[in-house]
């Protein structure tokens, strides 16, 4: 479709994104003292967001568990995973990481209430998952929550391996990672295309061009909102892992963390800096790319 040319049904669910829903489940998760990986509160709050995913309506999801040694210590930890079979077995995956952490990355005691790090990623996938799941779709999506994307991507990187091993075959990938504090970015979110320069960032060259088209349709379904869109590279994030493996992977970002975000892996990343409108209309961006991409024919 045209790239200024409104779908009347696409609008229809992107106009159906609550702030209400957004702010609750931000509220939530702010609420737990930590979500660091290492703290007790880690696999309390996977239990609460696979709560969340049944409450919507959803059967299928799981704990996709995995145990990781980090500081010397072995933590029995887990990514949550909800799936909403399509009409083909290619696999829309969309995903956001759950932990949250202090400055210091060995501290799990402090509070660290991740509202924006990355409370605004998880509510965004829960509000998408709930309007979309009487939706009848070609593409089956995947909706994963992980944990250890702060000590360098564990939960990630395990269901990375797992959906090589299990056959899973994801045809996109998107990450929500950072999608509610947009002051030094001036209200613009970032798109994030798998074209860095850097081989840390992009370790497979022969995704690149199908991630650049993926940004771009990404970028075209801005026009359901109210937000502008910059284009920039992937970064340090959970699409890391799996674009080590092949997979098309691109990404929303509000910028504020290269922007030298005061509030970043502090104990002032609370709801009271959230931007309620731009968290909204970044989930609305979102869910069209989704619907414009793995609508049933």
């Amino acid at each position: 479709m045209p790239e200024n040319i409104i779908d009347p049904h696409i609008q229809q669910l992107v106009n159906s994104v609550s702030r209400k829903n957004l702010k609750f489940w931000i509220n939530e998760m702010s609420s737990f003292p930590t979500r660091h990986t290492k703290s007790k509160y880690i696999n309390q709050a996977a239990k609460y967001l696979k709560q969340e995913f049944n409450k919507i309506g959803y059967d299928d999801v799981t704990y996709h568990r995995y145990i990781s040694e980090i500081d010397g210590t072995k933590y029995d930890l887990k990514n949550v995973i909800c799936h909403k079979k399509g009409s083909n077995k290619q696999v829309i995956l969309i995903c956001a990481h759950y932990d949250s952490r202090m400055e210091d990355l060995k501290d799990e005691l402090s509070l660290a209430p991740g509202a924006n790090d990355n409370a605004t990623g998880v509510a965004a996938i829960l509000e998408i998952s709930r309007i979309l799941h009487s939706i009848k779709l070609g593409h089956d999506i995947i909706f994963a929550l992980f944990s250890g994307e702060e000590q360098d991507f564990l939960g990630s990187s395990q269901y990375a391996k797992f959906v090589v091993k299990n056959g899973v075959n994801i045809y996109r990938l998107i990450n929500l990672d950072m999608i509610g504090f947009p002051l030094f970015n001036h209200g613009k979110v970032t798109v994030e295309r798998d074209n860095n320069k850097k081989r840390k960032h992009n370790q497979i060259k022969e995704n690149d061009r199908e991630s650049v088209k993926f940004a771009k349709l990404m970028k075209d379904a801005s026009r359901y909102t109210d937000i502008h869109v910059s284009l920039d590279s992937i970064y340090d994030s959970d699409y890391q892992p799996f674009e080590a493996q092949g997979t098309v992977v691109i990404g929303a970002y509000d910028g504020s963390a290269k922007a030298k975000n005061p509030h970043y892996h502090s104990t002032t990343d609370t709801t009271n800096f959230i931007d309620w409108p731009f968290l909204a209309s970044v989930t609305k961006m979102v869910l069209a790319t989704i619907i414009s991409v793995a609508r049933k024919e």
